[in-house]
């Protein structure tokens, strides 16, 4: 099938493809990237929450988080994952909300590469289907403001939408853990006389 030329095409029917190529374009560039349709959903401290499915690099259990002592409350621990060892935060604290005992069938939640690869500690993990991005509204005044500060919006369901990339840049994802140093030093080494 060939596409008439141009010319071909009347006042009217030029004015309506113009009007529904400008819509479509209105629709890819609402939330910034055409690829959010996709979402899993992260439930946190009882409320679930959604974010790209392409912002998450993987999923694992709870059970292969190791424990970092003197750690501030939002580090969860390090993960190992091909060879790399990651940290991992707990999302509820990040998003400002109160910590609790971690769920049984908990999840961790990887995202970002290399040098900023991270993990986030979630109660579950499940696929939510499409998020359409011309449906987002602003998020409804009852949310706490540190959790509003990194939301998109809210879908149909009201499930509320992370903002990866906010999410990503969170100072509460930067931490330096200080160690602790023996208040006194150890005496030098001596070397052990033979006694034969």
């Amino acid at each position: 099938m060939t596409t008439p030329p141009d010319h071909a095409w009347d006042d009217a029917t030029r004015a309506l493809l113009d009007a529904r190529t400008r819509a479509v374009a209105a629709r890819s560039t609402l939330l910034g990237r055409s690829d959010l349709h996709d979402a899993l959903g992260l439930r946190v401290a009882g409320e679930q929450y959604a974010i790209a499915a392409h912002a998450i690099r993987g999923v694992a259990a709870v059970s292969r988080l190791t424990a970092l002592p003197h750690a501030p409350p939002e580090v969860a621990g390090l993960i190992a994952r091909g060879g790399e060892i990651i940290p991992a935060f707990h999302l509820r604290v990040v998003l400002g909300l109160p910590l609790g005992a971690l769920p049984e069938y908990g999840r961790i939640v990887l995202m970002g590469d290399g040098a900023d690869a991270l993990a986030l500690v979630v109660d579950a993990v499940e696929h939510l289907g499409a998020i359409e991005p011309d449906e987002l509204r602003e998020p409804p005044d009852g949310i706490a403001p540190s959790v509003r500060a990194f939301l998109r919006g809210v879908d149909r369901r009201g499930i509320p939408l992370i903002d990866h990339d906010a999410l990503l840049a969170s100072p509460r994802l930067y931490v330096e853990i200080p160690v602790p140093r023996e208040a006194v030093p150890r005496p030098a080494a001596t070397a052990r006389k033979n006694p034969r």
